[in-house]
């Protein structure tokens, strides 16, 4: 092949005056030549010169000519084969989609793979949720157990690889659920990508329970609900049962009417938890004939059920300051509910009206002690004395409320500790401090909290985050003037009484346990001061209400407030993959517990329990281990001891899943493929259509967009030749020769 090429070097405008002024030259020498030799022989010497100088004004423009020479190459060609779980569904002629395309490459008497390797610089991936090569002898060995299908991601991947001139050609279902699950963008792939789908969309049978979304926490008597989707392909006209449990009762059903085959409806169910604690709860439908997936028709899930308020219960034995700015403190907290009693007179108390007249109520001792206890979390005993009011049998109640699980507080007052005759009462071995009857209350006093080192750490008494910022606050509360001598403290002294400047003194604020329930302490009932004088110093009383608050939560229990804390579920929590539990575990004083005993437990959907062994990291810092073995709801409980005591117990919910959840939804997506060879330039292929036409079909398509070929061009110019330069010299030659026989020389 040959292109001719002028290399110029002369402008157009002076060659094309060149040109003229040589043919005015020549029309000239015709006219003289005329008058010599006649027309005819003048017409030959002007054809002859004309052509002379015709040919050198053309070599003017430095002709020549360019031969090329075209070599085809072998195209580099990427062949990508999905090996994910879905590839192992059947399709229409239940074979799997993965033994399709074997076939495909592997069947007839010129499998289709020989003739690729053939014509391309050929090499075979497997993808699932990473690329690896295979070799082409291998492809008949693979099989479908990938977990998950990165299908976007890994074309990325291979068109990085694939070059300017590589093309890509990929099997697959189309099923994508890799962290790109939708549409592939024009720019992110250079390569064209040939898609060749396998499975059928037609006759795909299933039924999905999908996106179900609940709370992780719900409130005792309080409606909670959650929301699912129901998608069903295949199954027009059917209506479906959908079930609703609570462990294994059933709780309400839902008639699902089916009418088109690629069906969507979201659906909202309601429950209304009763009793306290963890739940299972699952969502089902039974699998339907010809379903090709079952196991996602099953939906469960974990929902913690709390108290939506504490519940407090104060006895208080008048109405005084101390009664007053503990209400207040109380009632200004939104997730306290509190029931108050303040006893204004004793039934010996005499009145001069009669009973029906006096807007008092009576105590309801029986409903409170006998009926309505357990409802509370918390009770508090604000200077009061039960001498005067009931029996010492009912204080037998409040023993058993705190030994399994409630909270008791004591406050000081001329009515409390041995002053209010506990000392001879049930409560006696439940408050954290030991009366021995010789107690008393002492009046105008001076005494000012002191924070002792358990007092520093602890959450009851750190009102303020920083710990230096803490102990400033502390100084500056304003000095007590009452003050309820005991025995001693048998629980962790968080603050002691000491007359201005001095250090050490008895135990003012004092905390403990009992069975499983907290119990305080509190040896004054002017602490009122704390908050009085701040607000007469227009400064903000919240020092008193954390003090309060930060109570009444510890006593209940509250996580936050727990010594026992699972901080954090590390790990993939995917079904045969370790996750990681940190777990901290602090001391009564809150400092870290070290050599704590752990208990660890993990309670699976179905209620199968896992004992783990805890291993400490640091000090306070424990960590344990744990494979799942299927996709649930999971939960892990953990308690700690120390020296045969309880520092407390915690847990936690997760859940467990495959993170690609292949086997959620097996349906082909033809869409997607279609998609993105568009979006690539390059073609969607059937896979019951591919063949060797429909491969030299690509072939064509490759070449229109990027020919695979190399070019080799040789210029020759023609000015400087040899057949060139005798051309001119024998038309010089002729044209003297005739002007000599002419006898014009």
């Amino acid at each position: 092949m040959s292109e001719m090429f002028f290399a110029g070097g002369l402008s157009w405008w002076v060659v094309i005056a060149v040109g003229l002024g040589a043919l005015a030259a020549v029309a000239f020498q015709f006219i003289g030549l005329k008058q010599r030799l006649g027309t005819q022989r003048a017409a030959w010497l002007t054809l002859l010169r004309s052509v002379v100088y015709a040919a050198l004004i053309f070599f003017l423009l430095s002709p020549g000519l360019i031969h090329k020479r075209v070599t085809k190459l072998r195209r580099p060609l990427s062949l990508l084969i999905d090996t994910s779980q879905s590839m192992a569904l059947p399709a229409a002629s239940g074979k799997s989609r993965l033994d399709l395309v074997k076939e495909k490459l592997l069947g007839g008497n010129e499998p289709l793979i020989e003739k690729l390797a053939r014509d391309y610089d050929l090499r075979v991936y497997q993808f699932n949720t990473s690329l690896d090569p295979v070799a082409p002898s291998e492809i008949s060995k693979l099989s479908a157990g990938g977990r998950g299908t990165r299908l976007v991601e890994i074309l990325k991947e291979a068109s990085r690889d694939a070059g300017p001139q590589g093309a890509i050609i990929v099997f697959s279902d189309g099923i994508a659920n890799g962290e790109s699950k939708g549409a592939i963008d024009s720019g992110a792939v250079s390569a064209p990508i040939f898609t060749v789908g396998f499975g059928e969309s037609q006759g795909f049978v299933d039924l999905r329970v999908a996106d179900l979304t609940a709370p992780e926490f719900a409130f005792r008597g309080r409606e909670f609900k959650l929301d699912l989707l129901v998608q069903a392909y295949g199954l027009a006209g059917k209506t479906v049962p959908l079930y609703f449990n609570r462990g294994k009762n059933l709780v309400a059903t839902r008639s699902v009417n089916i009418d088109k085959d690629a069906f969507e409806q979201r659906i909202t169910l309601a429950y209304t938890p009763k009793e306290i604690g963890a739940h299972s709860f699952s969502v089902s439908a039974a699998a339907q004939p010809g379903e090709q997936i079952a196991d996602n028709n099953h939906k469960e899930f974990r929902v913690e059920v709390q108290r939506d308020k504490l519940r407090v219960l104060t006895l208080s034995g008048s109405p005084a300051w101390n009664y007053r700015f503990l209400r207040m403190a109380l009632k200004q907290d939104p997730f306290i509910d509190l029931v108050s009693f303040v006893f204004l007179r004793t039934p010996t108390d005499v009145v001069d009206v009669p009973e029906s007249q006096l807007s008092l109520i009576p105590f309801p001792i029986d409903e409170i002690f006998l009926e309505e206890l357990k409802n509370f979390d918390v009770v508090f005993l604000d200077d009061f004395s039960y001498r005067s009011y009931f029996n010492i049998q009912y204080l037998e109640r409040v023993r058993d409320f705190v030994r399994d699980g409630g909270g008791l507080a004591m406050m000081g007052g001329i009515r409390s500790f041995d002053s209010g005759g506990y000392a001879e009462s049930p409560l006696r071995e439940v408050l954290p401090v030991e009366l021995d009857g010789k107690g008393r209350y002492r009046m105008k006093t001076r005494a000012r909290g002191i924070l002792t080192s358990s007092g520093k750490a602890h959450p009851i008494t750190r009102l303020l985050p920083d710990p230096q910022a803490n102990e400033e606050a502390w100084k500056k509360m304003p000095p007590l003037t009452s003050l309820n001598l005991v025995a001693r403290s048998r629980g962790e002294t968080l603050l002691q009484a000491a007359e201005d400047g001095a250090g050490g003194g008895p135990p003012l604020l004092t905390v403990g346990r009992f069975g499983k329930g907290r119990t305080l302490a509190l040896m004054s009932d002017d602490i009122w001061r704390w908050s009085f004088g701040a607000v007469g110093a227009r400064e903000s009383p919240q020092n008193h209400l954390k003090l309060i608050r930060h109570s009444v939560r510890w006593l209940a229990q509250e996580p936050t407030f727990e010594q026992v804390q699972i901080r954090s579920v590390g790990g993939p929590r995917a079904p045969g993959e370790k996750s990681e539990f940190k777990i901290q575990v602090l001391n009564d004083d809150f400092t870290p517990a070290a050599h704590a005993i752990l208990k660890i437990v993990v309670t699976g959907a179905e209620g199968e329990q896992t004992r783990l062994e805890a291993s400490e990291e640091s000090e306070g810092q424990y960590r344990a281990d744990f494979t799942p073995a299927r996709e649930g709801a999971y939960r892990i409980e953990a308690e700690a001891q120390l020296g045969g005591k309880t520092l407390g117990r915690d847990r936690k919910n997760f859940s467990v899943a495959f993170p690609y959840a292949e086997a959620e939804d097996g349906r082909p997506r033809p869409e997607l493929l279609k998609q993105i060879a568009e979006t690539s330039r390059g073609e969607f292929i059937a896979g019951a259509e591919l063949n060797a036409a429909s491969l030299e079909r690509v072939a064509a398509k490759l070449n229109l967009l990027a020919p695979s070929e190399i070019v080799e061009r040789t210029e020759i110019p023609l000015w400087s030749t040899l057949t060139t330069f005798s051309i001119i010299l024998i038309l010089l030659s002729s044209e003297w020769w005739l002007r000599r026989k002419w006898g014009m020389i």
